[in-house]
C-alpha cells in the first residue's frame, strides 16, 4: 500500500470507527520551504478549531510492519488527548490592538518560500525574508504560530513598517534572546534532562559573557564553549539576530567579529573569528547539517554570515572579501 492509499484507508477506517456524527477529512498543510504535510482532522458539530494530526510517522510504522489496527488505535488515542487540550480563543485576531501584543518575527529562506511569500507581507533581509506571526501559548505545553497573511494586514489597516516595528518590539519582550551552550541546549532537546546553565559575572543583569582569550588580539581561545543564540522558547529563535542591540552587545563582550551559522529556523551558532582557521569550511558544515540533520521545513539557509563590530552589520560571508 503506497502513501496515498494509506491516507485513504486511514480516513475510511477512522470514519467507520468514530461514526457519522463526526466529519473525518484529509488536509494538506503547507509548511516552511515548500514542504506540504498530509494530515487528518476530525470535526464534531459546532467545533470551530480542531487539531490536525499528521500521517507521516504513522505510515513509517506501517512500512515497518505494524498492524493497521494498532496504528488506528494510536491515532484515536492521540486525537482524544488533543481534543481535551485548551485551544486558544482566536476571536482576538480581529482586533489589531490585541493582536500586536502577540506578534513576533520569523526568518525564512526567501528562495525556497517564493510562492508562500506571495500571500504574506515580508521584508527582505540579506538572502532571507522576515515574515510575521502571532505567537499563542496553549492551555497545555505547546504553541501555535499563526502566520500573518496579506489579507490580515489589509483587514487591520496597518502598514508593513508598522507591522515590522510592532512585531520586532513585541518579540524582544515576549521571546527575549538568550545564549546557551551547545551542551545545555542538546541536553534539553535530546537527553531530556538539564545540565547546569553556564554562569558568568553579570548574567543576571543581562550582560553577555566575557570569553577568556577571545578579547586578546591573536590569542588562542581557551576552554570556551560553543554558543547558540535562540529565544527562551527555543522556537523560531534564529530571528534573534534581528533584535536591536543584541549582537552589538555580544560583539563588545568578545572584542572581535564573529561568524553566524544558521543551524535551523530555531537557532544560530555564534563563532568568534579567531576560533576559525578556515572560514570556507563553514559553508560545507552548514550545508551538511541542513541536508543530514534537519527536517526539510526547519532549514533556514545554506549561507554563512559575518558580523562586523565596527559597522554593527551582518553580511553574507564572501571569501573574496575576507582575503
Amino acid at each position: 500500500m503506497n502513501y496515498s492509499q494509506f491516507i485513504i484507508k486511514m480516513k475510511e477506517n477512522l470514519q467507520e470507527k468514530l461514526g457519522m456524527q463526526v466529519k473525518v477529512e484529509t488536509i494538506d498543510v503547507p509548511k516552511n520551504n515548500g514542504i506540504v504535510l498530509q494530515g487528518i482532522t476530525i470535526r464534531r458539530p459546532g467545533e470551530r478549531i480542531v487539531p490536525t494530526i499528521y500521517l507521516e510517522s504513522f505510515y513509517a510504522d506501517y512500512l515497518e510492519g505494524r498492524d493497521l489496527e494498532d496504528i488506528l488505535e494510536d491515532f484515536i488515542e492521540i486525537y482524544e488527548e488533543q481534543e481535551t487540550e485548551c485551544f486558544p480563543d482566536f476571536d482576538f485576531y480581529q482586533d489589531y490592538e490585541k493582536v500586536k501584543k502577540k506578534l513576533a518575527v520569523k526568518l525564512i529562506n526567501k528562495k525556497k518560500n517564493k510562492k508562500m511569500l506571495e500571500e504574506m507581507p515580508y521584508m527582505d533581509y540579506l538572502d532571507m525574508a522576515i515574515v510575521f506571526y502571532c505567537f499563542v501559548e496553549r492551555g497545555v505545553p505547546g504553541t501555535a504560530a499563526i502566520l500573518v497573511k496579506n489579507a490580515h494586514m489589509e483587514k487591520w489597516g496597518v502598514s508593513l513598517e508598522k507591522l515590522y516595528e510592532d512585531a520586532l518590539c513585541n518579540a524582544e519582550s515576549i521571546l527575549p534572546g538568550r545564549i546557551r551552550t551547545m551542551e545545555e541546549l542538546l541536553s534539553k532537546l535530546l537527553l531530556e534532562e538539564d545540565v547546569p546553565e553556564w554562569e558568568w559575572p553579570g548574567k543576571e543583569q543581562g550582560d553577555f559573557p566575557k570569553l577568556e582569550g577571545f578579547a586578546e588580539e591573536n590569542a588562542e581561545p581557551r576552554g570556551a564553549p560553543l554558543l547558540v543564540l535562540t529565544n527562551e522558547k527555543r522556537y523560531l529563535g534564529a530571528s534573534c539576530i534581528l533584535y536591536r542591540g543584541l549582537l552589538e552587545k555580544f560583539a563588545k563582550s568578545l572584542g572581535r567579529n564573529f561568524y553566524i551559522l544558521p543551524s535551523s529556523v530555531h537557532e544560530v551558532i555564534l563563532l568568534p573569528e579567531n576560533r576559525i582557521k578556515n572560514a570556507e569550511n563553514l559553508l560545507q558544515v552548514v550545508m551538511d547539517v541542513n541536508r543530514m540533520q534537519l527536517a526539510p521545513e526547519e532549514v533556514l539557509s545554506d549561507t554563512v554570515y559575518y558580523y562586523d563590530r565596527e559597522t554593527g552589520k551582518i553580511s553574507i560571508y564572501d571569501k573574496k572579501q575576507q582575503n
